[in-house]
């Protein structure tokens, strides 16, 4: 476990994403463009539908009990 730390740490702090000075306002300016917010949407998007599906199945019992069955309408 101490090594995966290490490692982790290691990864997270590595010079290889870092941009140089010349590089730099370039970088910036691709991310930082007209289609900054769509592009920031669909790299949330499979946060928000992960999310979604955890609480659903946490609340699965509950949710259920309220949903109308399809036996009862028979």
């Amino acid at each position: 476990m101490k090594y995966l730390l290490l490692l982790l740490a290691l990864l997270l702090s590595s010079p290889a994403a870092w941009a140089c000075a010349w590089c730099r306002p370039r970088v910036q300016a691709g991310i930082h463009d007209a289609a900054y917010t769509a592009n920031l949407l669909l790299v949330l998007l499979p946060v928000a539908v992960l999310l979604a599906l955890g609480v659903g199945l946490f609340y699965w019992d509950k949710l259920r009990l309220r949903l109308p069955s399809a036996h009862a309408a028979r």
